[in-house]
């Protein structure tokens, strides 16, 4: 057996690709900003304004300051290279170098960075500012926003209907959300397969007015796409925001009032080192997230262990 014929039997004939999740959904959930620059990315906000009533045929009313507000958004930088030695093609024989494939799987790892970076921020810490002058400080979700674990149960529960009612009526206390909504604005709600299929349990899921309703989605494919007007995205990308004792959460929120900002649009470049031989591809992007208002937003807790 040739040095050459060895090496093609110790790397294989048949390469398959493992298991993983290729396409970023989250562009169809988020509002989107191209055009970021600079050390960080600002948001303009406007508040609401209330009218006074005249009393008297001469009465001045003072003038008023239209309310402003800006948050901003802070980039973090992504990449990884992969590399071929020169070896590798002649080892590989027909196959050649999978650099294609390493071009995917890049793109593939990137796209779940960018799933971090949004519940990362739906979830975090957002920094904000007020009036001219650019004052940054900033604001978490308080408990207003914040559906208890324990919500329409004796103990701690799973996700139920009875939590997303709940967070649909905050939304609605808040003016958010409701009759008179924009037409292109989406309610919307992150879940990880086991929150969701604890759905699976209610009595309304299961009834055959929401088969019919649904179209048979659930039962044809096994998934909860639409319910109670709120569009689900099934993740796993939420380890970071489950607690030791098994509390996940799960945030709602309006598309508009989430917002993904690119500085560099994820690319790839290749380029072959002259000086080894040696083949690279490399994946490179620079984004970052913020949550316009926490009003925006609702954290629904559930105890994934039950």
């Amino acid at each position: 057996m040739t040095p050459h014929e060895h090496a093609q039997i110790s790397y294989g004939q048949v390469w398959n690709a493992r298991i993983s999740k290729k396409i970023n959904i989250l562009k169809d959930y988020v509002k989107y900003k191209p055009d970021c620059a600079g050390r960080y990315a600002t948001i303009e906000q406007y508040g609401d304004l209330d009218l006074e009533e005249k009393t008297a045929r001469f009465e001045e009313k003072a003038a008023v300051e239209l309310p402003t507000d800006r948050v901003f958004i802070f980039p973090k930088n992504f990449e990884r290279t992969v590399h071929f030695d020169e070896d590798d093609e002649w080892k590989l024989n027909r196959i050649g170098v999978p650099m294609p494939e390493s071009a995917m799987r890049l793109m593939q790892a990137g796209e779940r960075q960018m799933e971090d970076i949004i519940f990362d921020a739906i979830l975090g810490t957002a920094t904000i500012g007020t009036g001219a002058n650019e004052a940054m400080g900033t604001e978490i979700l308080d408990g207003d926003q914040i559906v208890a674990v324990n919500h329409g149960g004796n103990g701690n529960t799973n996700l139920s209907r009875a939590k997303i009612l709940e967070g649909i009526r905050v939304f609605m206390d808040n003016d958010a959300w409701g009759q008179g909504t924009d037409e292109d604005e989406m309610l919307c709600m992150g879940v990880t397969p086991k929150a969701l299929f604890a759905l699976w349990e209610d009595t309304v899921v299961t009834s055959s007015d929401f088969r019919q309703f649904a179209g048979g989605k659930p039962f044809d494919k096994g998934i909860i796409e639409n319910f109670l007007g709120v569009k689900f995205l099934v993740s796993t990308r939420f380890a970071r925001h489950k607690t030791a004792n098994n509390i996940q959460s799960c945030p709602m929120w309006l598309k508009s009032k989430v917002c993904y900002g690119d500085w560099k649009q994820a690319n790839t470049r290749v380029w072959n080192n002259p000086a080894n031989g040696a083949d690279n591809i490399r994946f490179k992007f620079r984004a970052g997230a913020v949550r316009e208002q926490k009003k925006g937003v609702v954290n629904i807790l559930a105890d994934v262990s039950v």
